[in-house]
């Protein structure tokens, strides 16, 4: 509703002609600036107007759901967490982009963010932003990063025997961002959710060993009081508060501190995400892409709007005000973005080895069954929860059982 009366005003207050309706991401620090260059940029052909959503990715995809469903001619430009395309796709609700406007899409573009806008190899949306967790923690008290988690853990144990800031932060609350650190650690010991057509649970020893770690994360001592309600905002407010040593999250961290908390930036380290043994870790995917509602009246306008907002000078804004990680290659060799984004290497090296989530239609369901049968984590019994996860996601998959 509040999306809504946003559009509605807006609509009123000032454009004519074509508008151009933008749902997702427009309350991005610094995106009314991009917003303005784009529709100077159209020259009166159409005007973009940005719509406010729910800030979690589960309530933007429950409004975009229910509108999508009745054919809401309202909704043109869609901003799409990546794990939305399969269900989008499938379900008939956004538009396969061919041709030149392929073409275009996929130019200088990181392969990774491709692959999350691909569905049974069609093409539905235009790649804005992508992401990996690092490793965030604090050089004053921790000279060399940790490598695994075991050493990360012992590291925090000693801290607080000092008396010194010990926490490890990561989000664990019954949401998305909880399932990016089961699936971080059910990939880190080699396994995986579904198999790779996403038709079966691969729900193994490997599961069991991964659900094992994120119970001895939560009951380590180590971790936040309210590690069960922890989200992206409430992670950085412990690094921020000078609480965490050690921070799983994403490259905002670094742009957002800037901004938070000034003196706190030259003591903030950075480095790969834990891996189990040592070795290169598979961090989880995440991103958003831009998606041409099937329903739209504007295909055309949005498809040239998506590509302006998302261009190499508005890709560059967005990295450097919002912390946004761009798409496009080409942006990361620009000396502006280099300067402010000084784990750059580090971030694309992740991207070569990141993993996605279930590629799935249902994906949402698996994603509800993942956060609620492991909540809270630290009344996880990891054998008896991994034979649940794979009975409840082997009936999402033959659809029966949980439908959000």
């Amino acid at each position: 509703m509040i999306a809504l009366v946003a559009s509605l005003a807006a609509c009123s207050s000032g454009p004519k002609g074509i508008v151009v309706n933008l749902y997702g991401g427009a309350s991005g620090t610094g995106f009314d600036k991009i917003i303005a260059d784009c529709n100077q940029a159209a020259a009166g052909r159409y005007t973009i107007v940005g719509n406010l959503l729910p800030s979690d990715a589960d309530g933007q995809r429950d409004q975009f759901v229910r509108r999508l469903a009745a054919h809401d001619s309202g909704l043109d430009l869609l901003g799409m967490d990546v794990t939305w395309t399969a269900e989008f796709a499938e379900a008939g609700w956004i538009r396969e982009l061919t041709g030149d406007q392929k073409t275009q899409a996929t130019k200088d573009t990181l392969q990774p963010p491709i692959d999350t806008a691909t569905w049974k190899d069609k093409l539905y949306g235009i790649p804005r932003t992508t992401n990996v967790q690092l490793l965030w923690y604090r050089k004053s008290l921790v000279p060399t990063p940790p490598k695994t988690f075991d050493e990360m853990l012992r590291m925090a144990q000693q801290l607080k025997a000092q008396g010194k800031p010990y926490e490890i932060g990561l989000t664990a609350a019954q949401y998305e961002g909880y399932v990016v650190n089961i699936n971080n650690l059910v990939t880190g010991y080699g396994g995986t959710l579904v198999n790779a057509d996403s038709t079966a649970p691969t729900i193994d020893d490997k599961t069991v060993q991964a659900l094992a770690m994120m119970r001895r994360l939560a009951s380590s001592g180590v971790t936040s009081d309210s590690l069960s309600n922890a989200q992206e905002p409430e992670v950085f407010a412990d690094l921020q508060a000078e609480r965490s040593a050690f921070s799983l999250n994403w490259p905002y961290v670094l742009s957002a501190m800037r901004e938070a908390n000034p003196k706190l930036v030259d003591d903030l380290g950075f480095a790969p995400y834990p891996s189990i043994n040592g070795g290169e870790p598979k961090v989880t995917l995440g991103g958003m892409n831009y998606a041409i509602s099937t329903y739209s009246k504007h295909p055309a306008e949005s498809f040239e709007a998506g590509m302006c907002l998302r261009n190499e000078k508005n890709a560059l804004s967005a990295a450097i005000d919002a912390g946004d990680v761009p798409a496009l290659a080409t942006v990361f060799n620009e000396p502006e973005f280099i300067k402010a984004y000084p784990m750059k290497d580090v971030m694309l090296a992740e991207l070569k080895n990141a993993v996605p989530r279930p590629v799935s239609p249902v994906y949402q369901n698996i994603s509800t069954i993942v956060s609620t049968t492991l909540s809270p984590p630290g009344k996880i019994n990891p054998q008896a929860s991994a034979d649940k996860l794979r009975k409840s996601i082997q009936a999402a998959i033959e659809g029966k059982g949980i439908m959000p």
